[in-house]
């Protein structure tokens, strides 16, 4: 996708500086690039899984700008950028392994695209918005925004930005307080914030510790895009999102476990859990407990790089989310395409 020829081409654009926790996504068009992995390095996967095998998620290579934020190798020339916002969570994360830099780090070593990650609230300027194509919320608990602030993501979202937003990281349900009042434009949010719209509170498979403890979320609408060749990912204690708008991406124990909506060149979508940016789930490497060579014989072929589809969840959504730009990819085999 050419940035000139997509949705947000026009949309305001200087350097704003930020202290913001962002991923910028640069995704390069090149064909055959993919990112600084070429299938023959730990970082692109071992045993025949695709899956990255780094366990440290230390950002190791990145550059440190004096703002604090990082980013990743690679380059590319149609310039799809994404951001990711949210302080790290309360439960579920192990720091510089697990942390949300997690996904930052598997997208740079693992994809045509590069990452910065920024761990405090960022400008919420036009000119600072424009410089990304899609934007993942995640724990923004405690963050406040400005009505001009508002009206700014509402604009971005409206030329065409993209927008995934993720709950579950703390173990309050009003953590998705200031997601809700982002958001509010688009008809989407997170239900129940007084705990009545939590959803897979408790891990229900036999074999759950093989998983790191979380639970196979499964109920995925094979009709919606995002969809696409996922059965299950790992969730634990998420936010079920509201009911009556948009199109249903899963449901799960009875609850919408995602949902999308259109809102004029922008997409919207809210899921659940957060479980799926990290990498314990993905490629299970900070488990204690290896299940595919040791465990139960019950539980022997239960693991998350056997038992879920998150490379193919992230994936589906930022192709979807961004238009589905024939540039982006991610270099994992297991990745339906």
């Amino acid at each position: 996708m050419n940035l000139m020829s997509s949705p947000l081409a026009g949309f305001a654009k200087t350097a704003a500086a930020s202290t913001l926790l962002v991923t910028s996504f640069a995704v390069g068009c090149t064909a055959g690039a993919v990112g600084s992995g070429d299938g023959s390095d730990a970082a692109d996967g071992a045993g025949g899984s695709g899956q990255s095998t780094d366990n440290n998620a230390d950002l190791s290579g990145a550059d440190l700008s004096a703002d604090g934020s990082s980013s990743g190798g690679g380059s590319g020339v149609c310039d799809l950028k994404l951001a990711t916002w949210g302080a790290l969570g309360t439960y579920g994360a192990v720091p510089g392994m697990d942390g949300q830099d997690a996904i930052t780090t598997w997208l740079n070593e693992n994809s045509t695209g590069e990452a910065e990650y920024f761990a405090t609230k960022p400008a919420i300027t036009a000119d600072a918005l424009s410089d990304y194509q899609v934007i993942v919320l995640q724990n923004l608990d405690g963050w406040s925004f400005s009505p001009d602030e508002k009206a700014a993501f509402e604009a971005w979202v409206r030329a065409g930005g993209g927008v995934v937003s993720l709950a579950g990281y703390g173990n309050q349900p009003t953590e998705a307080a200031p997601t809700n009042e982002l958001l509010a434009f688009s008809g989407l949010s997170y239900v129940g914030l007084s705990g009545a719209g939590d959803i897979s509170t408790s891990p229900k498979e036999m074999c759950s510790y093989c998983l790191g403890n979380s639970d196979a979320q499964g109920g995925w609408d094979a009709a919606h895009p995002i969809s696409k060749s996922i059965t299950a990912v790992g969730a634990l204690w998420g936010r079920s999102v509201s009911s009556g708008v948009g199109a249903t991406v899963a449901t799960w124990d009875g609850k919408r476990a995602g949902a999308t909506v259109e809102i004029d060149a922008g997409r919207v979508f809210l899921f659940h859990d957060e479980w799926v940016t990290y990498n314990s789930q993905w490629n299970g490497a900070t488990l204690s407990q290896d299940c595919r060579t040791s465990g139960d014989q019950a539980c022997m072929a239960v693991h998350p790089t056997l038992s879920y589809q998150i490379p193919q969840f992230w994936y589906n959504s930022i192709r979807w989310l961004a238009h589905e730009p024939p540039c982006f990819d991610i270099n994992d085999m297991t990745i339906v395409k």
